[in-house]
């Protein structure tokens, strides 16, 4: 009887070679939207000042393999919105070459910062950044590029994979909270698993590799952390594995996943940490450090941050690409909060 439960079920599971492809079509979308938010020209402008080149598709058909193009490629970002839906880790380093350093295993990222050896001896990472709607890697990397420049540090841009499960709170556009988009989104990924634990992998690559951490009961009146959540899930096992990582910078829709992996951490974890937050304001309902950054006239921002206030106001909108009028510059921002600290 099992067995005929199982062949059943397998009858569920697309061939990944067919589910690949709708994954990658999210990455195109949140790829554009991406130019529209974040400070893309500028990670464009000051990679090609050392004769880096950022693409949006591999520049070789294939693997390079001759010495003459593996030469080119290493002065070849590739951020394309295809290259990867499983989702990686960027290490964006806006001082020092190599620039962009890319991970898809969260083990792997940990085990360069906690790790000795020739790995330890890189500058460490001690920043996080988590951009809005299923940002692609392209709008992730330009928003940590912003805050490196200001830190003078490296910092790690997490780019969540889109599983299946993440289909519907995409078309919905994402921004109706954190609570809503999580219902919608346990809920489909718990269908899926019952019925087909093929597609309900798909997708969900980085996450899967974060290592598992023991429960935890809340404080008296602490909010649990709810797992479910691609990015808060990984950004949640890192900071309980890496101690150095004391500074989260948010973005929109990332702001809402920081606020919930900080829940549920060690005793004294969270009073480590500070936490800016751009386009959205969330609770302060930890004991980090908060300075939260919101426009008076991102009507988006202001929806989504579900009746909380920023303690700064400034005359933005929901951009940070300094391209366009009105914009979150969040260099010039992070300068500053980074002094007042």
């Amino acid at each position: 009887m099992a067995l005929e439960r199982d062949q059943g079920l397998s009858e569920f599971n697309v061939p990944p070679e067919v589910v690949r492809p709708l994954l990658s079509s999210l990455r195109l979308v949140n790829g554009a939207a991406d130019a529209l938010f974040y400070d893309v020209g500028v990670l464009y402008r000051e990679l090609s000042v050392d004769g880096d080149t950022v693409v949006s598709a591999s520049p070789f058909n294939g693997h390079a393999t001759r010495p003459a193009q593996q030469a080119i490629a290493r002065h070849i970002v590739n951020l394309d919105a295809l290259a990867d839906p499983e989702g990686v880790i960027l290490v964006i380093d806006a001082q020092r070459s190599p620039y962009v350093t890319r991970y898809d295993d969260v083990k792997d990222f940990l085990a360069r910062e906690t790790g000795k050896g020739a790995a330890a001896k890189r500058r460490k990472v001690k920043t996080v950044t988590l951009t809005g709607v299923g940002s692609s890697a392209l709008g992730s990397a330009a928003f940590a590029w912003n805050v490196s420049s200001a830190l003078d540090a490296p910092v790690a841009a997490i780019v969540p994979g889109y599983g299946l499960a993440d289909i519907l709170p995409q078309a919905l556009g994402g921004w109706f909270g954190f609570g809503v988009e999580d219902f919608l989104r346990r809920a489909s990924q718990q269908w899926m698993e019952c019925m087909a634990p093929g597609l309900a992998a798909s997708g969900r690559a980085l996450a899967h590799s974060a290592p598992a951490v023991a429960g935890r009961a809340p404080t008296s009146g602490a909010l649990p952390f709810l797992p479910g959540c691609p990015e808060s899930d990984i950004l949640h096992a890192i900071l309980r594995k890496a101690p150095d990582i004391v500074r989260l910078y948010g973005h929109s829709k990332g702001v809402l996943a920081i606020e919930n992996a900080l829940r549920g951490l060690p005793g004294g974890r969270a009073e480590t940490i500070a936490v800016t937050t751009f386009g959205c304001a969330i609770a302060e309902e930890t004991g980090a450090v908060y300075e939260q950054i919101l426009g008076c006239i991102d009507a988006l921002g202001q929806v989504n941050s579900w009746g909380n206030f920023p303690e700064h106001w400034i005359g933005s909108w929901h951009t940070t690409n300094t391209l366009l009028p009105l914009p979150m510059p969040i260099e010039t921002l992070t300068e500053e909060t980074r002094a007042r600290r």
